[in-house]
């Protein structure tokens, strides 16, 4: 029998690269010549900017302005700098760039939420949850403060504390699907699988847009089922988690288990087949295949 390991949903911060942003992508129509100069300008300017800050030189304000839309201000222009500081390890003149956007505005809750981020990801919790609460306090009317302060609860394992935050989220806003999935995985963690099902089932009625989210959801969902052993659903759930990522290997596993359990060998062997090839170092994969191909 393999060994059935705990799902753990991180909150990844997605760094903003100078060449990554959104707002820098191409067009769709065609540009004109002086358009396609300006655009490949820019870019140079984006690539000499990270060059420098991957060599650990400071980039000044206008060097980073030059390479945004017109009309970008300095918090557009601070923000943009923390994060590419942030993105070469530069931590120290990352969260001088944080804190200068909470001084430029103190009364705005998204500059505390993004710098409670950053301290959160530096695992500094208890400056982490000074920010978000200072968020909360101007803007008590939005989830995103209680679910950011259930996710530092989390990051130290205060999974209790960190369900009373969510649950204080989704009382603000019933259908917040992010808040329901923290909720459903807190409770996972501790071991509490019928409620964790019924919060996944909440939040995939929430229509969650983002497609990760819904990979976890349906994982989580799949998971609790598997150590339910309610076997149809786990596989019905792992099989909605792989068509959003083929090559989940917790999903081929788990599927794999659940397969074997429920009598279904041969495909048990096709997902062992495919975690092994996925990854040929893991042992209870490798075991459990060669344990069905004896029988």
């Amino acid at each position: 029998m393999i060994t059935v390991p705990r799902i753990r949903r991180l909150d990844i911060a997605l760094l903003l690269g100078l060449l990554g942003l959104a707002l820098w992508s191409q067009p769709g129509r065609s540009e004109s010549f002086s358009e396609k100069l300006t655009r490949q300008l820019n870019a140079n300017a984006q690539r000499e900017a990270l060059n420098s800050l991957s060599r650990g030189f400071a980039v000044d304000e206008a060097a980073i302005k030059a390479t945004l839309p017109d009309g970008a201000d300095r918090r557009m222009v601070l923000r943009t700098r923390a994060s590419l500081y942030e993105k070469v390890a530069d931590f120290e003149r990352a969260e001088a760039d944080f804190s200068e956007l909470v001084a430029l505005s103190r009364n705005d809750p998204a500059m505390y939420l993004d710098r409670g981020y950053f301290y959160l990801r530096r695992h500094r919790f208890a400056d982490a949850l000074a920010d978000f609460a200072t968020g909360a306090r101007i803007e008590p009317r939005k989830p995103v403060y209680p679910y950011a302060i259930g996710r530092v609860h989390a990051a130290m394992g205060a999974h209790d504390r960190a369900i009373e935050s969510y649950n204080d989220a989704i009382r603000l806003d019933w259908q917040d699907g992010r808040s329901l999935l923290a909720r459903a995985e807190a409770k996972i963690n501790l071991e509490r699988y019928d409620e964790a099902k019924a919060d996944y089932n909440r939040a995939l009625r929430a229509a969650l847009r983002d497609r990760n989210d819904r990979f976890f959801a349906f994982l989580g969902r799949g998971y609790a089922a598997l150590v339910t052993e309610e076997w149809e659903a786990a596989v019905a759930d792992f099989d909605r988690a792989l068509e959003l990522d083929e090559k989940a290997f917790s999903a081929i596993v788990w599927r794999g288990y659940a397969n074997e359990r429920r009598g279904r060998i041969d495909l048990a062997i096709d997902d062992y087949e495919r975690a092994v090839s996925y990854d040929p170092s893991d042992a209870n994969s490798r075991s459990s295949l060669q344990r069905l191909r004896s029988k």
